[in-house]
């Protein structure tokens, strides 16, 4: 008799201990997986705010705009545009209502195929010298114009070259500062990865030094291979320029866009004539 009770509590146990398992296993199959994370503002960043295109007019076809290509401004050779032949290039657009864009209105532009004006332009200097900011900058301020610097992240702050603090100046007056790389050096002689940091690198470096979101890349002398577009696409970017002539268009391709070399030699009404053209 004992046998048989102690054999009926043993069963009993074994039935409670089988039905508080399979209650554990339904819970935990139950239990939702966690959605994939959003994609998040890095700390210390502002959210991304795009442009107002409430009142931007339709293009006539796919968009196309002159995106114009300084280096120094100053004398000595074909890369440097003299200051006083700067100042009237920059009045003749002014004078003949040229719409001056900041990288991010570029990009609606070109992805979306209207504008803000009837004529834009958007003005880019490479390497960030100091005569961008000393000789440029004014110049651009007194006809309240926008403007984008790519600068070279190890260059800052060295000999000819723009510090933080001319940088952070500029960044409050219309002027962007946007990836030139971190070491200048010919992308398509680099190697995948070693292209991928070059870009990355001075990405992250200019969204926390401006706290924004960098959105434009200049590949050093124009160079770059297929391997340089998947780069600039992967680390971030919305568009990268090169040195291939004529107006930009998404047709190129938004990671190799063409630019308007300005050379020296042209006066103001010369340079009109030779942006018409491009257009043309």
């Amino acid at each position: 008799m004992k046998r048989m009770i102690l054999s009926m509590c043993l069963l009993a146990v074994v039935f409670t201990l089988a039905a508080c398992s399979g209650h554990e296993a339904n819970a935990e199959q139950s239990v939702p997986k966690a959605a994939a994370p959003k994609e998040k503002t890095p700390a210390g960043q502002p959210k991304k705010k795009e442009p107002d295109t409430s009142a931007w007019i339709k293009t006539k076809g796919t968009a196309k705009l002159p995106i114009l290509m300084y280096h120094s401004i100053s004398k000595g050779n074909s890369l440097r545009v003299p200051k006083e032949e700067f100042r009237d290039q920059m009045k003749w657009l002014h004078d003949n209502g040229y719409y001056t864009m900041t990288p991010e209105e570029a990009y609606l532009m070109l992805t979306e195929d209207k504008q803000p004006s009837e004529k834009c332009v958007l003005i880019t200097f490479d390497d960030g010298y100091t005569d961008n900011y000393k000789e440029a900058y004014p110049i651009l301020k007194k006809y309240n114009m926008k403007a984008t610097i790519f600068m070279i992240g190890t260059l800052i702050g060295h000999k000819h070259h723009l510090t933080e603090e001319q940088m952070k100046e500029m960044v409050k007056n219309g002027i962007s500062i946007q990836s030139h790389t971190m070491n200048h050096l010919e992308l398509n002689g680099l190697t995948p990865k070693r292209q991928h940091s070059e870009m990355e690198d001075s990405k992250q470096l200019f969204d926390h030094m401006f706290r924004q979101h960098t959105a434009m890349i200049s590949y050093p002398v124009g160079r770059y291979n297929a391997e340089t577009l998947k780069a600039a696409a992967g680390t971030g970017y919305r568009m990268a320029v090169t040195t291939e002539p004529g107006a930009a268009s998404r047709e190129q391709g938004l990671y190799a866009l063409h630019r308007v070399r300005v050379s020296p030699g042209m006066s103001g009404e010369a340079f009109g004539a030779y942006i018409k053209n491009v257009m043309n």
